[in-house]
């Protein structure tokens, strides 16, 4: 667990902590209400607050969580309305997790330190405590380690007599404890000691298993050519577990970044844990280590000399046992100087040899190894510079998958490097290595800034969690004020399918790319050349690709994705791993550092779409499709042109032809009606859901404001009528075109107004009306202004506007709306292609279903900037263009 004696320190000195299992209710797993901690009356006297029946009441506190970001105006609210009385903790901007530990320490009556304790690590923090679960399900006040409750007397630290001082004395067996709770696997501890290797300024790391077979007689050898350890590091750095020595603070908390002499890389291994990594390999660990000073050339080019000496040092873990403290067992080492007897002759270097070892390896565990082995350093690596070599004295790695030849042969590659000032520049290609015939797609230099797009979906998650003013709102975006705090991102992704008939057009070894897959597939992220676990691990869908995927299909799966980010340490240190080696520590800037590559692969994601439908419909290309109306008039003629003897039936057939016509035009506007109103709806229930507990904040205003009431409730009435507009039996009848179109803005009024999105519309007066089903109608024009709206609030344009322009072209009446946003990035067929859509949660069915209504009126285009100069619409509108033009008989 994460600093757990700084916070039990925290606890033990604070005169009050507030701890709370988390429950589903207080997640908001049960829906039942926004997500915030349920307080017990017993404890609400922690706060300081006391809530009076029959009102509302509410306090504000400042929450220093412990990833160091601060969340001022946590809302702690008392329910006394109604039948309701409770109190609550809100706006943490902490996603909670049922079963997780809350905890809060009291600092002042206004500002407190917050943490979050995984549920699979609450029970032996609780024991540090001597306290259960069951003792914290409603929720506990402790008193310095004491719990206290209603009956309970708080006792007085105030009196010196009651005051006993004691110093931590930890147990020898603490340092196997941190092998073993710290290093999760003998994989992750060999991963441990390479990142020494790397840090001490090796060029290589040799990493020899010998007899692996036979338990009893293994032993483990890791070496490398770095600079090794004098015994002055030995003593205060090696044997201090938790040293600052590679990345030391200053005196305002930041680290410093001390770049190693020769490579110049950032060290790695920050938590001075990774000398614990070889008991998570066996019980007795012999070190033998020949250090080097650096010394600089007339050039100027630094270089490594060897010193005249070389020491041992070895380890029995097993004398560590529960009854000795750790300060009764002696370390000794030996110092030679005699160079005929070093190890390290003619070098610097490091040796660690494991013997006894604490477990048997099998052939699953050494390929294990070879494959993250081949994934802990970055494909950017140049092995003149670092390199892992890796023996096993056997034939368990013979036939080993190259992963690196599956890279190559993947139908679809996206390389991308976003800029700390969000500019995003792209090379993508898609491509069938056994099939010239179906060609390549190639863009080169792909530029676009995402920060609109990325601003929008921050808003979006926040406003999920809770309800913000837009004060509050406007705090919270201030992080993209700035440069990204983690600096550029480059991105690799390679994508493959599998279904057979794919399959078959870029591989000739499916099983070989199937099992290089099982193993490979996710996203990995790499700090200069050393990988940053556990992300991109079998299983380890950390960008939540699959659940994106349920709800989306265009979307990427992470089982058949092998993707690979990079970071510059010296320019992203405020991305911090966990000691665990469980990805970074959750804070403002890691989400950002998710965001943007969700953003990021949204690019991505959209360009393969289309190549993936493309290819569906190149191997199985559906029969050309027919209207049903015409197929039903081949069937009439058929009749006609063939001797019937009866007439009677002859007819009888012809108006069973006609009933089914006429039986699939009701079906048909029985299946887009609903589409219609079910988006409708969406959008003004989506909206209804947050002006409800905006209205409630109004009635419960105290004096309460008759026009801030009269303004909600115009707002309601806005979203209820939008949603009976397209319930309203309409039919093809002349329909008033300014009035529908004016009903359609409408019920985005609210909207419109939050956003600062100006509407302006110009009506030919010669154009009253048109014939047409009034749902259809404003159903169209709704969908087009909800996406104007949308890509709109991904640009930073103080002026924002949208264009309506009626017209006559050539008799036919024509509507067109035009914003000044990004406008498209893609061809019309794919736009009107069902599913397809570049919004990050957009369902894809907007454009095509005005495609497939305007099938029956008229036209549905998209118009270029040439189109809008011709047709006189104002320059300031060069965004998204969109034309309905409707039959002439009208």
């Amino acid at each position: 667990m994460e600093d757990i004696s700084e916070i039990l320190e925290l606890i033990n000195k604070s005169k009050e902590t507030f701890l709370k299992i988390v429950s589903a209710n207080d997640a908001g797993e049960t829906g039942g209400h926004q997500v915030g901690i349920y307080v017990p009356k017993g404890s609400i006297s922690f706060f300081d607050f006391k809530g009076t029946r029959g009102d509302n009441n509410e306090k504000f506190i400042n929450i220093n969580w412990q990833d160091g970001v601060i969340q001022p105006k946590s809302r702690l609210i008392y329910y006394g309305k109604g039948t309701r009385n409770e109190y609550r903790i809100t706006r943490l901007h902490k996603k909670l997790k049922s079963n997780s530990l809350f905890i809060l320490v009291k600092i002042d009556e206004f500002n407190y330190n917050g943490f979050l304790i995984k549920e699979e690590e609450t029970e032996n923090f609780l024991g540090s405590l001597n306290l259960e679960k069951k003792d914290i399900v409603k929720g506990l006040t402790v008193s310095s380690l004491k719990t206290k409750t209603e009956e309970q007397t708080e006792i007085n630290f105030d009196n010196d007599s009651n005051v006993t001082e004691k110093h931590f004395k930890p147990k020898a067996h603490i340092l196997r404890l941190l092998g073993e709770e710290l290093i999760k696997s003998p994989i992750m501890a060999i991963y441990e000691l390479v990142k020494n290797s790397y840090d001490a300024d090796s060029s290589f790391v040799n990493i020899n298993f010998s007899n692996i077979q036979d338990k009893n007689n293994a032993i483990i050898t890791i070496k490398d050519n770095g600079t090794g350890l004098t015994s002055d590091v030995i003593e205060n750095v090696w044997l201090e577990p938790g040293t600052d020595h590679r990345k030391p603070i200053d005196e305002d908390g930041n680290r410093i970044i001390n770049r190693s002499p020769i490579h110049d890389r950032v060290p790695m291994g920050e938590k001075g844990v990774g000398r614990f990594a070889v008991h998570k390999l066996g019980n007795i660990i012999t070190l033998i280590t020949r250090p080097a000073e650096i010394v600089e050339s007339e050039n100027g080019i630094k270089e490594k000399k060897a010193l005249d000496y070389e020491i041992t040092l070895k380890i029995d873990w097993k004398a560590f046992s529960q009854s000795k403290y750790l300060e009764d067992i002696p370390i000794t080492w030996q110092t030679e100087t005699d160079k005929t007897n070093f190890h390290f002759q003619d070098n610097s270097g490091t040796l660690i040899e494991v013997t006894s070892l604490k477990e048997p390896w099998t052939r699953r565990m050494a390929r294990s190894l070879k494959r993250n082995v081949t994934s802990m350093l970055s494909p950017k690596n140049i092995e003149e510079d670092f390199k892992i070599n890796l023996d096993f004295g056997n034939h368990w790695l013979q036939n080993f998958p190259d992963a690196q030849e599956i890279l190559k042969i993947a139908p679809y590659k996206f390389t991308a490097l976003l800029d700390e000032n969000y500019n995003l520049t792209f090379d993508y290609i898609c491509e069938f290595k056994l099939n010239e015939e179906f060609g390549k797609r190639i863009i080169d230099n792909g530029a676009i800034n995402i920060k609109g797009e990325l601003i929008k979906t921050f808003k979006k998650e926040i406003e999920k969690e809770e309800e913000l003013t837009n004060e509050e709102l406007e705090e919270q975006l201030k992080i993209f004020n700035n440069t990204l705090p983690f600096g550029n991102l480059l991105i690799e992704l390679y994508t493959y399918d599998q279904d057979p008939e794919t399959l078959r057009n870029y591989t000739y070894d499916s099983k070989t790319l199937k099992s290089v897959l099982k193993f490979h597939a996710g996203i990995k992220v790499f700090k200069d050349e050393m990988r940053v676990f556990n992300y991109g691990e079998p299983g380890n869908d950390w960008l939540e690709l699959e659940n994106r995927r349920v709800n989306n299909k265009s979307w990427i799966s992470n089982k058949l994705n092998i993707g690979f980010v990079y970071l510059d340490s010296g320019n992203s240190s405020c991305l911090v791993e966990k000691t665990s080696r469980e990805g970074f520590v959750e804070s403002a800037d890691y989400k950002l550092f998710e965001n943007c590559l969700i953003g990021v692969i949204n690019e991505y994601r959209t360009e393969r779409w289309k190549d993936r439908q493309k290819w569906l419909d190149y191997i199985s290309p559906a029969p050309k499709e027919r209207e049903y109306q015409d197929q039903t008039t081949i069937f009439s003629e058929l009749i006609d042109s063939t001797d019937f003897s009866d007439d009677e039936k002859k007819e009888k057939l012809k108006k069973e032809a006609e009933s089914l016509q006429n039986d699939f035009e009701k079906k048909k506007e029985t299946l887009l009606i609903p589409a219609g109103v079910g988006m409708t709806a969406s959008v003004a229930l989506h909206e209804i859901e947050k002006l409800v507990p905006r209205m409630k904040e109004v009635v419960n205003e105290n004096p309460f404001q008759p026009i801030l009431g009269n303004e909600k409730v115009d707002e309601l009435n806005d979203y209820v009528q939008g949603i009976l507009s397209v319930l309203r039996k309409g039919g093809n009848k002349p329909i008033n075109l300014s009035e529908c179109i004016n009903k359609a803005i409408s019920n985005y009024n609210f909207k419109l107004k939050k956003r600062k999105i100006e509407t302006v519309t110009d009506y030919n007066e010669s154009l009253e009306t048109i014939k047409c089903d009034k749902r259809y109608f404003i159903t169209m024009v709704m969908n087009v202004i909800d996406n104007s709206i949308y890509w709109l609030d991904t640009t930073n344009k103080e002026d924002k506007a949208i264009y309506i322009k009626t017209y006559l072209d050539n008799d036919f009446p024509s509507f067109v709306i035009v914003d000044n946003g990004p406008g498209f990035k893609d061809e019309i067929t794919d736009l009107v292609r069902p599913f397809f859509t570049r919004k990050d949660d957009g369902i894809g069915i907007g454009l095509y279903l005005i495609d497939t209504i305007m099938m029956k009126y008229g036209k549905f285009e998209i118009l270029e900037n040439s189109d809008l100069d011709d047709i006189e619409i104002p320059t300031k509108y060069r965004g998204a263009a969109i034309k309905l033009t409707f039959n002439k008989d009208q």
